[in-house]
């Protein structure tokens, strides 16, 4: 007969070691996506029932609730935004700028921006707002 050697006595309590790569994968991807989160500036943006989701531009323009312009999460002055608008859209194929706007940001600053964004070269403006519920 063969001979299998002493009988082991089988453990009384769970292994956790699945658990653990679990919860450390979950771990790391949260950390992971929280990175990628966005808009990084806090805007409260206008909610609307028929926006569309698409594909994000690489030019961000953000105006803030006290009127400060961020192009691309860097502040910049009104007057520095044509031209530095001027130089990131010469040479591209896709002039597209995605606008967001605080609510209450008055709509006479959104349309002069929009303004000097086309007078820069922007072709298409996208204006980000929320879904609304």
């Amino acid at each position: 007969m063969i001979d299998f050697g002493a009988h082991v006595r089988e453990r009384k309590g769970l292994d956790l070691t699945p658990m653990l790569d679990v919860v450390f994968l979950l771990l790391i991807f949260f950390m992971l996506t929280s990175i990628f989160a966005k808009p990084l500036l806090p805007l409260d943006l206008p909610e609307a029932a028929s926006g569309q989701v698409a594909g994000e531009p690489e030019i961000r323009l953000s105006i803030s609730r006290d009127g400060r312009l961020h192009l691309n999460e860097t502040e910049i002055a009104l007057e520095l935004l044509g031209p530095r608008l001027g130089e990131m859209l010469a040479g591209r194929v896709e002039r597209d700028i995605s606008l967001r706007s605080d609510q209450g940001v008055p709509f006479g600053r959104v349309v002069e921006i929009m303004d000097l964004a086309k007078q820069a070269g922007a072709v298409n403006i996208a204006v980000v707002t929320e879904k609304k519920p």
